[in-house]
């Protein structure tokens, strides 16, 4: 694994105060949240543009971009 370019770093546990805060804290991709967004979407309320989803897309994989 030497040659890749992900590098895996070691988070520090949660503490239970935070545990706490997200497991009570609703989705953030609950049924309902998509849907509503997705209304957004259709009602043409809500534009997403292709280029900053491509980038999020390629940044969540690792991929640098040119």
């Amino acid at each position: 694994m030497s040659d890749t370019n992900r590098y895996i770093t070691r988070r520090p546990p949660l503490s239970a105060s935070s545990r706490g805060l997200i497991a009570s804290g609703p989705s953030v991709n609950s049924p309902t949240k998509v849907e509503a967004l997705r209304k957004l979407v259709a009602a043409g309320q809500y534009n997403v543009s292709p280029r900053w989803l491509a980038t999020k897309i390629f940044r969540a994989a690792g991929v640098r971009l040119p």
